[in-house]
């Protein structure tokens, strides 16, 4: 069986899902090239050599089932919305869309209004008027100011203060304090803004992602890294059967034959937890070039992708000279919204570089296109009622986890077995 796997490995350059001059690529490498610590890096690729002699991937115990009412039911979706998604941090911007003195808009869960001030310090509201309930501001983004109602000219000013009132007289007796912005919490890591979608206390990020996360992310180094391509994409499939796309590699070889299947290796990978997050490692076929490598040269990111799940709905693609964000919010019970972009260490430098991410991107929403198509498929199927749960395979532990700390986050009995 090893030896059958081996043989299937083809010896390819250096690559991300298109192709790349050498030189150029070198070039790029030298500069976009940050990983993980390396002694990480040498006891994964270990762990991918040992699963090869062993002739199989990482796997579970054993296969796992899963009700299909937790795609359906219009009240799940309500409270993984709800107690979940709006409870906790999620990604919302890149730190870098907000310049000191002005303010960004999302419409996500929750109309979103961050404003930094000339300090540099970062705050996060509700984008809602407190008379009557008005989103306030309509731009995407500025310079900040006094941010006037547009139906009855209430003014704030930028830090969320209720500046003034027209006709205050009509709301004499009402406290004031009362009457400010309500206030989210936000922080930044990673180069990112994370909000809780609701009030609360002051978000703890070394808490929410632990020190492994940490680590990893850290080492990336992601603060100075620029954002190319941003996307934002919407398709008639619950947001959970998106996520589940990404979380393994068994699909590959069929789903994907036109697109990626020729980069990676037949459903072989790692499969991690750390609390609530998840990292991948999914091997492709140069893997067998490290055996001709001292393991002071080896390096994860030209062997294979990772795959990061940060809880509860940000998938990080980690691929050998950019990374790619997509977050996945529910736009409906039965409808997401994938907010994506990628990360490189700076502009491309020519439009050779320019058209080599282009190419890189174009294959990978591709992918995500063939994912989408099958989404949908599964989601059909899931409606006619032909079983009432679904399967995980041994090789699929990634699919269990997700959808156990759904459970566990929503106080449920658990509803996978």
């Amino acid at each position: 069986m090893a030896e059958r796997w081996v043989s299937r490995c083809s010896t390819h350059p250096t690559q991300s899902l298109g192709t790349q001059p050498r030189a150029e690529r070198l070039r790029q490498n030298n500069k976009q090239e940050t990983t993980m610590q390396h002694a990480t890096q040498v006891e994964l690729l270990k762990r991918t050599l040992a699963l090869i002699e062993q002739g199989q991937t990482d796997c579970a115990p054993a296969p796992s089932a899963l009700p299909v009412d937790v795609y359906l039911d219009a009240e799940r979706y309500r409270r993984e919305r709800e107690e979940i998604l709006r409870r906790e941090p999620v990604l919302v911007a890149r730190s870098s869309e907000i310049a000191a003195g002005h303010f960004l808009t999302r419409e996500l869960l929750a109309p979103l209004l961050l404003s930094r001030d000339e300090q540099g310090r970062l705050r996060g509201f509700l984008n809602v008027c407190k008379h009557r309930g008005t989103q306030l501001v309509g731009e995407a983004s500025g310079k900040n100011r006094v941010f006037v109602c547009p139906y009855h000219a209430w003014a704030y000013n930028p830090d969320g203060q209720l500046r003034g009132i027209p006709h205050g007289y009509g709301f004499e007796g009402i406290d004031r304090a009362c009457l400010n912005l309500t206030e989210v919490p936000v922080a930044e890591r990673f180069g990112a803004v994370w909000v809780r979608l609701s009030p609360g206390p002051a978000l703890d990020l070394e808490a929410f992602f632990g020190p492994e996360i940490l680590a990893d992310f850290d080492s990336f180094g992601l603060d100075e890294h620029v954002i190319f391509d941003p996307r934002d994409i919407r398709r008639p499939v619950n947001w959970k059967l998106t996520i589940d796309t990404f979380l393994e590699n068994y699909h590959v070889q069929k789903a994907h034959q036109a697109t990626i299947d020729h980069l990676f290796w037949p459903n072989l990978g790692l499969f991690e937890r750390f609390g609530r997050h998840i990292r991948n490692y999914y091997v492709k076929r140069n893997l067998r070039d490290i055996l001709d490598q001292p393991e002071s040269a080896w390096n994860l990111r030209r062997h294979g992708n990772l795959l990061y799940f940060l809880w509860p709905n940000t998938l990080v693609l980690v691929e050998p000279d950019h990374i790619d964000f997509s977050s996945v919010y529910p736009d409906g019970p039965l409808a997401t919204r994938v907010l994506g972009h990628t990360l490189l260490s700076e502009q491309p430098a020519s439009d050779k570089a320019r058209r080599y991410f282009e190419k890189n991107n174009e294959i990978l929403y591709s992918a995500l296109e063939e994912d989408f198509a099958l989404a949908a498929r599964v989601q059909t199927g899931i409606q006619a009622g032909a079983s009432d749960r679904l399967w995980h395979g041994r090789f699929e532990p990634a699919l269990k986890w997700f959808h156990q700390s759904l459970d566990e986050a929503l106080g449920d009995k658990r509803v996978i077995e």
